[in-house]
């Protein structure tokens, strides 16, 4: 999807249509860019900036705040659009990304084509104007990522195995999906300078020089599939620009509170527990404070969690060294709870599953502000609010 959330915000508001627009964490001055329009990045304005600098480029520009549900849905939208075509087999890649395996014998290059004309024109149709698609065709997913890259936005592509290193040689390295400037630097070291290089080196050489790495690359540039769709997550964080920057801890710690419940909240509707928690933050002019706890067993209770990340902001020795400009919270090693809770007959961990049960309860059928952290009742809806990235969907749904 081209310029998902700035062309969905678009969609949903006829006033930002054909306008330089910016979805950004937060309006104010020190809010970061999370995706922009492209009438915003023919100025250009790019995912990252700072609104203070997107607006030196684009005085015109227009920020709005994320709305992560309205993304979700649209996301869903256009994947009940594609499996109707396609059937179950469609692969959700990221909030923003589809692959789909069409077998050659029974789908050829003509076929393909018509195919993505259908795409378009369905998701005109059911979408709407200002949500628009690159659709790529490739011997493989890692190939057709690249050709959507190659025309954007409302692109069509196709990259036949016979036409790969022609594609290669208009490259640069940092133009392959998955390669940025560091292992763009790593490659050159060993005198693999383009994207042409690395497809005419053989696979024993990359395999002797990169290992595992190097031979993925081989068969993802000769066409071969690596891809064996989404796997279970790893880890889920939550991150938080602050519109004002924070000094003191009793200042940080409904924030941080705040973001804590998001993150438990997505954890258990997702019935997953985690094994490791990290907490960190970043500051003005200074080094970021991180800590982290790795816990016996999985688990996924409230409160343990909640004491435990409050427990990790104790670690840091207030005053700080600079404000408070952004807060980090991580659940790592994640586990799915596939026979229920390991109580080991202990009555702290029955109270506590069946508090956590409590607050989900409530929030099910009331909504989740229905109940709060006391520490958080004073801050606004707004604070802390859950985002989305444009990374797995799964945890979402």
């Amino acid at each position: 999807m081209n310029s998902f959330f700035a062309s969905v915000e678009q969609q949903r508001n006829p006033s930002l249509r054909h306008q330089p627009v910016a979805v950004v964490s937060h309006a104010g001055s020190r809010g970061t860019v999370l995706a922009a329009s492209y009438e915003a990045k023919r100025f250009g304005v790019q995912t990252g900036l700072r609104l203070a600098v997107a607006r030196e480029l684009c005085p015109s520009l227009l920020a709005t705040e994320p709305n992560p549900a309205l993304y979700t849905a649209t996301h869903r939208r256009f994947m009940m659009i594609l499996r109707s075509l396609f059937g179950p087999e469609v692969q959700a890649r990221s909030i923003d990304e589809a692959a789909l395996y069409l077998a050659p014998n029974q789908y050829g290059s003509a076929r393909c084509h018509e195919l993505a004309v259908q795409i378009k024109q369905r998701f005109r149709q059911q979408l709407g104007e200002c949500i628009r698609c690159s659709i790529g065709i490739a011997p493989n997913s890692f190939l057709a990522k690249l050709a959507t890259n190659l025309q954007k936005p409302d692109g069509l592509v196709e990259i036949k195995a016979v036409d790969i290193p022609e594609v290669l040689a208009r490259l640069s390295l940092t133009d392959l999906p998955g390669i940025a400037d560091r292992n763009a630097f790593r490659l050159a070291e060993h005198g693999i300078a383009s994207p042409l290089h690395l497809y005419r080196a053989s696979a024993d050489q990359l395999h002797k020089q990169f290992g595992i790495w190097g031979q993925y690359w081989w068969w993802r540039l000769h066409g071969y599939e690596t891809e064996c769709g989404p796997g279970p997550p790893k880890s889920m964080s939550h991150q938080h620009v602050l519109k004002q920057w924070l000094h003191r801890e009793d200042e940080v710690w409904p924030v941080v509170a705040r973001m804590t419940d998001h993150l438990i909240h997505r954890l258990r509707r997702n019935n997953w527990r985690c094994q490791s928690v990290f907490l960190g933050l970043s500051l003005e002019r200074a080094a970021p404070l991180l800590a982290d706890y790795r816990f016996p067993s999985p688990t996924s209770q409230y409160f343990t969690l909640i004491q435990t990340i409050e427990a990790l902001l104790r670690q840091f020795t207030f005053p700080l060294a600079g404000s408070v400009r952004k807060i980090t919270i991580g659940f790592y090693a994640l586990q799915e709870e596939r026979n229920g809770l390991q109580l080991d007959l202990f009555d702290t961990a029955i109270r506590g599953e069946s508090l956590s049960q409590a607050v989900e309860s409530i929030r099910a059928r009331f909504g989740f502000e229905s109940i709060r952290l006391g520490e958080t009742v004073h801050l606004h809806k707004n604070v802390a609010k859950e985002q989305i990235g444009f990374g797995r969907i799964r945890d979402r749904h």
